[in-house]
C-alpha cells in the first residue's frame, strides 16, 4: 500500500513569526494531503521544528523524517528546503529505496549560502536506482532566482532520466492553494501500483 509524505519548506523568521497557522498547514500542503488521503493514500506533512532561517536545524529534520514511514511504496515530496532535506536524507542513507521523488522548486543549496544546514553535501548519482520515479517541478521566473534554478540545473545533470516539468508562471510555488499538477502526477504513479 502506497504512502506519502510532504516536506515543507522554510520561512525567514520575520514572516514565520506572523504566520497565522503552523507552516505545514499553508499553502498547497494541506489541499494535497487531503487529495492523495481521498484517492487512498495515508499521508503526512511533518511539522519542522524551527522552520525559520537561519534556525532551521538538518539534525532536528532527519531525527523527524526517520520516524516516518518511507519504503519502496512510499511517495516522497518536497518542496523548498524540504526537497533539500529530501535529497539530503536519501543521499545520506543508501539503503532507502523510495517509490516516488517529488521536487517542487527544491533549495539544494547549490550556491553554498547554509552550510549549517546543507554542510555542502552533493546528491548521490545512485539515487535514481533506488527510486522508481524521479520528478522536478520548477519555475523560471522562481522569485529567488539562482538559488533555486542553480540546484534544479544541477539536479538534471545528475538525473539525466528525472522527468522535469518547467513553468514560466508559477514562481516558488508558494502562492498557490493547490498544485494540480503535483496531484496529477502523483495519481498516475498511484494508478501505476
Amino acid at each position: 500500500m502506497s504512502n506519502a509524505i510532504i516536506c515543507h519548506g522554510v520561512k525567514f523568521k520575520e514572516e514565520f513569526d506572523i504566520m497565522p497557522k503552523p507552516l505545514c498547514a499553508s499553502m498547497w500542503y494541506p489541499w494535497l494531503q487531503q487529495r492523495l488521503i481521498l484517492a487512498g493514500v495515508p499521508t503526512q506533512v511533518p511539522s519542522f521544528t524551527n522552520s525559520w532561517l537561519p534556525a532551521r536545524n538538518y539534525a532536528a529534520d532527519s531525527d523527524i523524517l526517520s520516524r516516518q514511514q518511507i519504503d519502496e511504496n512510499t511517495i516522497l515530496i518536497g518542496h523548498s528546503c524540504g526537497g533539500g532535506l529530501l535529497m539530503k536524507y536519501l543521499s545520506e542513507h543508501p539503503n532507502i529505496k523510495i517509490g516516488h521523488l517529488v521536487l517542487v522548486a527544491p533549495w539544494i543549496d547549490a550556491l553554498h549560502q547554509f552550510p549549517q544546514y546543507f554542510n555542502n553535501f552533493e546528491p548521490d548519482p545512485k539515487l535514481s536506482l533506488r527510486t522508481k520515479t524521479m520528478d522536478l517541478f520548477y519555475s523560471l521566473d522562481d522569485f529567488y532566482g539562482k538559488i533555486i534554478i542553480n540546484g534544479c540545473q544541477k539536479l538534471q545533470k545528475i538525473y539525466p532520466n528525472m522527468n522535469v516539468h518547467r513553468f514560466t508562471d508559477k514562481g516558488h510555488f508558494s502562492t498557490f492553494s493547490k498544485v494540480p499538477e503535483v496531484f496529477q502526477l502523483c495519481s498516475g504513479f498511484i494508478k501505476q501500483r
